[in-house]
């Protein structure tokens, strides 16, 4: 009986448990397919030469934890995780960026840092209006900045410094008014600093230094409150005057314009409270010294100018915490004040300071004070080049302040030493990989397992880190959560310009080990810059940083301490009983339901709610034999979803299967909404859906096939397509779109009109395809008004996109209009929308002012014209593309117009008379062939005889929309 007990008691506590497993499991978040599939995108054009993605398989990012990839907490009625962060920090891959990363909606954090990756930036990234953090810098690409860039209106930091980037500096960045940091030192950028720049009142940092900027410097930088840096270095075509606004800036901490070629006199610099940093050197600035300057400043470096005059009295008195004075190779004379060497610099036995004083025209000093200066090792002073200065030293004093320097050994020999002590009596050695490390208060050696980190400073506030390591120590102390015996400093080193200071840290753990929790928490404070968001931080001289290496190998603890295993067990199994006897039920009811779900879907059946008539489910097996397997004999086109099979179905019926990509799958309820979408459209001008099948894995729709494929195939220099072909094309696709605007219940936004999207039957009758980007109109709120717009991440198609949807992210049905406007250029010019760099919509205006529209027009097109046709088709068509929605037509006007062109067109074709393009079956492929004329005139006639090159009925060009 015992026995029989216990083993019931087994089965109940071994059913528990597998109903919480189970439960567990159901509760379980999936991932965004479209995030899924922007990852795979990003994946296929990447180089992965380390193999640091080698765990990214499958579609579930969030739940397979893919390396470099952090999602956020699942949506609480859809469990759907959405990618939060993707940080790939130094993991030496190449290859381009994907497009496709523009997808990941919910990023804020893109983290590429110190990679080999190469190509341009892609303007999609601009979609990602959640991003705070947009770190690319240390790579190899090139291109210029998108102007999209201008749309992350929550970004924080912008790093794109130390690349190959070109172009100028789009003015759109100075809509990004969250940001602090903005980092594009080392690129190749030209053209002028936009005056735009001045409307980022949360800047902190503005380095541009390292490129090819040009003048003048824009006053407006002056409207920044919080700028503590302006970092303009090695930019020698700026050459400009110091606005004199930019020294009354008085949270300004660093002012760095080397070798900038600025001209004029240096501005009074008293104003600038804050200022620690000053470098104006290389430049060609005159006049004399400014005689009023910060207390705070360590660093005056105005070497290599035209100065003229004395060294001002009051240097001795402003510059206590001096560390380096730097005048040298200008035209300084008189005597050098004896003020300057009392102050409390000169005084410190142990601080590195440098007065570089060389190649001007001095004549005294007061050498007593000198020589009780220059007693110490630490302090140095140099003369070398002011002749008469050194020949009077030369014969009273026995100094090297006269042998010449190059400013390197000082640099070279400034090196910062570790912050802890080590007591000779408790000190002992450690067993790699630990190290010992003393507790500042106790005084107590102990061994323990650091994690090396190596810093970058990238713009700090002083020359030498000798006074300032301690700084540093607080910062990182009160940043990190650490006390400050747990902080080392094993080197520092600057590079070889002297700008950039490289900093080797490590991180001891409190105890012997960190653990898990505890290096992923000082990991994330260094990589998202958490470190430096505190204002002690900010408005200190430390100044902004890069994260070069974060190694955590061996340092994490693998053992725990406490309760025992087996009474950690107990205390779980008791406290989630009664819970899980609870869910059991619940848990089974779920799994039924869920496996009833699964069979219907794949079976073909729909989810409940979802309503579909007249278009039939698939399985994988019928349409894989309807395409003979899906074999490349029968792929008739690929896009972005998938790629595209004729399809022969049993009742012979021929089909167009478009078969999505693994990583471009929906959901399975997203999916069936875009069936029951497209089942309602019933048009003869949309391509109509046949069926579905969501079979295996698979996710497939069936059109009816359309035998000339699409608009753009035809679009081309070895294909004649006459006027009125044209014409018939444009009003059959104007009437689809009529169709979805106006007649769809409910009404219904395209979003990637173009030519690829316009399907030709036999008889050339156009139809709408592709509605992947379609949104339902706007519907009337609690007022019964109905707003203009839908609030949607821009998508569609490069060349046909509205700008100013681009710009606002609101689609309207004029964002519509402009896509089609720019499918009627196609068709009057054979071009591409963009293709080599060249714009269709420019080229067309360009054309147009310039008297030559006859040199867009498509020769494909032969020369026979309606009266006037041409001419209305391109008004029409640029008064589609007008920058401004208002000034578009609405589709049912634009497409009355088209009725009448057509009606003009038949006109003048007998064989077209009395024919309307919505019923036509006739084979247009003789059209026009055999007719030289269209009617009295044609367009090319007109500008033969007027020799204008414009048409006749346009008297001013400035009438056209623009």
């Amino acid at each position: 009986m015992r026995k029989m007990r216990s083993c019931e008691m087994m089965k109940i506590l071994l059913l528990l448990l597998s109903f919480m497993m189970l439960l567990s499991m159901t509760a379980m978040a999936i991932s965004d397919s479209v995030d899924t599939s922007a990852l795979m995108a990003f994946k296929n054009r990447i180089i992965d030469t380390s193999n640091k993605l080698r765990n990214w398989q499958g579609n579930d990012p969030c739940g397979d934890t893919w390396n470099g990839v952090t999602c956020g907490s699942p949506n609480s009625s859809t469990n759907v995780s959405h990618v939060s962060e993707l940080q790939l920090f130094s993991y030496n891959l190449g290859g381009q960026l994907a497009p496709e990363l523009g997808n990941l909606s919910q990023l804020s954090i893109l983290n590429l840092m110190f990679n080999n990756i190469n190509g341009t930036i892609p303007s999609s990234i601009g979609n990602l209006q959640n991003l705070s953090l947009l770190l690319l810098n240390g790579n190899q690409l090139t291109g210029s900045i998108p102007s999209e860039l201008g749309q992350l209106t929550n970004l924080n930091r912008l790093q794109l410094d130390e690349n190959q980037l070109s172009g100028p500096l789009p003015l759109s960045l100075g809509n990004i008014t969250q940001l602090q940091h903005f980092h594009m030192s080392n690129n190749s950028i030209n053209g002028s600093i936009p005056p735009q720049l001045g409307r980022l009142q949360n800047l902190l940092h503005l380095l541009l230094d390292n490129n090819d900027m040009e003048g003048p410097l824009p006053e407006e930088i002056a409207n920044i409150s919080t700028i503590t840096i302006v970092q303009l270095d090695n930019n020698p075509k700026i050459a400009s005057m110091i606005p004199q606004r930019w020294v009354q800036i008085p949270s300004l901490i660093k002012l760095s314009l080397k070798n900038c070629s600025l001209y004029g006199p240096i501005p009074e610099l008293g104003a600038l409270t804050n200022l620690s940093y000053v470098d104006l050197s290389l430049n060609k600035l005159i006049g004399g010294l400014p005689s009023n300057l910060s207390s705070n400043l360590v660093t005056v470096n105005f070497a290599d100018n035209y100065l003229t005059g004395s060294i001002p009295d009051s240097y001795g008195s402003q510059l206590q915490q001096l560390q380096a004075l730097q005048l040298a190779n200008n035209f300084l004379n008189g005597t050098i004040p004896a003020s300057l060497g009392s102050g409390q610099s000169f005084s410190n036995n142990s601080n590195t300071l440098l007065v570089d004083l060389q190649n001007n025209n001095l004549t005294g000093l007061d050498t007593e004070l000198l020589f009780d200066a220059t007693r110490s090792t630490n302090i140095n002073v140099w003369l070398a080049g002011n002749q008469e200065l050194c020949s009077i030293l030369a014969t009273t004093v026995s100094l090297k302040v006269c042998t010449s320097y190059d400013g390197i050994t000082v640099l070279q020999n400034n090196t910062a030493s570790s912050n802890s002590q080590t007591p000779n009596s408790t000190c002992h050695s450690c067993s790699l990989p630990s190290m010992p490390v003393v507790d500042v208060a106790s005084q107590v050696c102990r061994c323990a397992q650091p994690i090396p980190v190596v810093i970058r400073l990238k713009s700090p506030g002083f020359s030498f880190f000798d006074r300032f390591t301690q700084n540093l120590i607080s910062l990182l102390e009160g940043a990190l959560n650490i006390s400050a015996s747990q902080v080392q400093i094993q080197s520092s080193d600057w590079d070889a310009a002297g700008e950039r200071l490289t900093l080797n840290l490590l991180l001891f753990p409190p105890n012997s080990t960190f653990n898990l929790i505890e290096v992923s928490n000082l990991y994330n404070v260094f990589s998202t810059f958490i470190l430096s968001l505190g204002s002690n931080w900010s408005l200190s001289v430390v100044g902004p940083y890069d994260l070069l290496s974060f190694n955590t190998v061996a340092v994490v603890q693998t053992t725990s301490k406490g309760l025992s295993t087996g009474s950690i067990v107990g205390i779980v199994v008791s406290a989630v009983a009664f819970v899980a006897i609870l869910a059991a039920f619940a848990t089974f009811i779920i799994l039924l339901r869920h496996r009833k779900k699964q069979r219907r879907l794949r079976a073909g059946t729909l989810p409940p709610g979802v309503k579909i008539a007249g278009v039939k489910g698939f399985t994988y097996e019928e349409l894989a034999k309807a395409s003979k397997g899906f074999s490349p004999e029968n792929e008739i086109g690929q896009g972005g979803y998938g790629k595209v099979y004729r399809g022969t179905l049993e009742d012979d019926t021929i089909v167009g299967i478009k078969r999505a990509l693994k990583e471009s799958m929906q959901g399975a309820h997203q999916f069936y909404t875009e069936i029951e979408l497209l089942s309602r459209l019933h048009h003869r001008n949309l391509v109509q859906l046949i069926g579905y099948c969501n079979d295996k894995g698979e996710q497939m729709l069936v059109y009816e096939f359309m035998v000339n494929g699409n608009l753009r195939d035809h679009l081309i220099p070895t294909e004649e397509m006459d006027f009125a072909k044209r014409i018939h094309i444009a009003l059959g696709t104007a009437r689809g779109i009529l169709y979805l605007h106006t007649e769809a219940n409910p009404p219904i936004f395209h979003r990637d009109i173009k030519a690829n999207n316009i399907l030709l039957d036999r008889n050339y009758n156009a139809k709408v395809a592709d509605f992947g980007l379609s949104k339902s109109a706007p519907e009337p709120n609690v007022d019964d008004a109905t707003p203009e717009h839908v609030s949607t991440t821009v998508k569609g198609t490069p060349g046909y996109m509205d700008p100013q949807y681009f710009m606002t992210n609101k689609f309207t049905d004029k964002s519509d209009v402009y896509s089609f406007g720019i499918v009627l250029l196609e068709l009057i010019t054979g071009m591409m929308p963009i293709s080599r760099g060249k714009y269709i919509l420019r080229e067309v205006k360009e054309a147009l002012e310039a008297n030559k529209i006859s040199s867009i027009i498509d020769p494909c097109m032969g020369t026979s014209y309606p009266p006037d046709g041409l001419d209305r088709l391109l008004k029409l068509a640029l008064s589609c593309c007008s920058q401004e929605c208002e000034e578009r037509p609405q589709m049912i006007d634009l497409t009355q117009e088209l009725q009448d062109i057509w009606r003009l067109t038949a006109a003048s074709y007998p064989m077209l008379h009395k024919m309307d393009s919505d019923i036509s079956s006739h084979n247009f492929g003789t059209m026009g062939q055999n007719s030289q004329t269209s009617g009295p005139y044609s367009v090319l006639d007109v500008e033969a005889k007027d020799g204008t090159g414009k048409f006749s009925s346009i008297s001013d060009p400035h009438v056209w929309p623009r």
